[in-house]
C-alpha cells in the first residue's frame, strides 16, 4: 500500500525556504524553471531522508555522490532543495514508499531508540520520532524527586503533552511497531497524546518498550484500553543494552510475513 508523506520538514526548515538568500527561488517563474527541470526525476521518501541527513551532518547509509539534489541548481544542497525536493515527493505520492510498516517510538535517553533502530533496519519500514513539544530534561525525569515533571504526569492519567511536529497522517500504513521507555512501570504520557491523535481502528499495533526491570504488562493493558485498535500483538520489553539478534529473534516470532 503506498504511503503517504512523513511530515519532515521542521518549521525551521519552512522558514528557511521563504528566505531570498544567493540561489534561491524569489519569482513564480524560476519555481517554473526548476519544476521544469526536475520533472524527469522521480524522488522518494527515501531521498528526503537522505537530503536531511546530509543537511543535519548525519552519517550517510550510502554513497550520495551523483545525486540529483541539487533542485534549484546553486550548486549546493541546502534547506531550500529539501523543501523542493519534498514538494515534488507530495506531487507523486504513489512513489513515496510501497512500506505498509511504520515505527513510531518515543526516545528520551536513547535506549528505546537504539531498539527502534534495530527494528527499521530488519523490517525496512518508515519511521517516526515522538518529541515533546516541550523536551524533557534531565530534571524532568528524575524519579527520586516527587515533584518533577515525569512524575507529576504519570500520577495523573489525563496529562497529555504536546507533540512538536505531529506526523501527518497513519492512515496508509497497516502495521504499526510502537515504542517507549517505561516510566513508573507505565507508558509515558506523550504515548497517551499520541494514540488519541490517529485512528488505529484498522491497525496492526505491536508495542515494544525499554526498561531496567519493569515489564511491558500495564502499558498494553493500558494502551489496549484508551483507543480502539485493530489487532494488538503481544509486545516485548528490552534492556537498555539489546543487541539486534535479539530484536530479530523476536520480530520473527511475529509472522508478520
Amino acid at each position: 500500500m503506498n504511503k503517504l508523506i512523513l511530515m519532515l520538514a521542521t518549521t525551521v526548515i519552512a522558514v528557511s525556504a521563504m528566505m531570498t538568500t544567493s540561489g534561491t527561488i524569489k519569482t513564480s517563474a524560476d519555481a517554473d524553471a526548476v519544476s521544469a527541470a526536475t520533472e524527469k526525476i522521480t524522488y522518494t521518501l527515501h531521498d528526503v531522508r537522505n537530503l536531511q541527513d546530509f543537511i543535519l551532518v548525519k552519517p550517510a547509509e550510502e554513497d550520495l555522490t551523483g545525486k540529483p539534489y541539487d533542485l534549484n541548481g546553486d550548486d549546493r544542497w541546502d534547506v531550500y532543495d529539501l523543501c523542493l525536493m519534498r514538494r515534488e515527493v507530495l506531487k507523486n505520492p504513489n512513489t513515496a514508499s510501497d512500506n505498509d510498516t511504520l515505527v513510531i517510538y518515543f526516545s528520551r535517553t536513547g535506549n528505546t531508540e537504539k531498539i527502534a533502530e534495530h527494528l527499521i533496519e530488519l523490517t525496512d519500514a518508515d519511521s517516526y520520532v515522538i518529541e515533546a513539544a516541550v523536551p524533557y530534561s534531565d530534571a524532568d525525569i528524575k524519579y527520586q524527586d516527587d515533584n518533577c515533571r515525569a512524575n507529576k504526569e504519570q500520577n495523573d492519567k489525563s496529562v497529555r503533552p504536546e507533540i512538536a511536529n505531529p506526523i501527518a497522517s497513519i492512515d496508509s500504513y497497516d502495521t504499526i511497531f510502537l515504542g517507549y521507555p517505561i516510566w513508573w512501570g507505565q507508558e509515558p504520557r506523550i504515548i497517551d497524546t499520541f494514540l488519541e491523535s490517529y485512528d488505529f481502528s484498522d491497525k496492526t499495533v505491536i508495542p515494544f518498550c525499554t526498561s531496567g526491570s519493569s515489564g511491558i504488562s500495564t502499558s498494553e493493558k493500558n494502551i489496549s484500553e484508551l483507543v480502539t485498535i485493530g489487532t494488538q500483538l503481544e509486545g516485548r520489553r528490552f534492556p537498555a543494552g539489546a543487541s539486534k539478534d535479539e530484536v530479530k529473534e523476536w520480530y520473527d516470532t511475529l509472522n508478520l510475513n
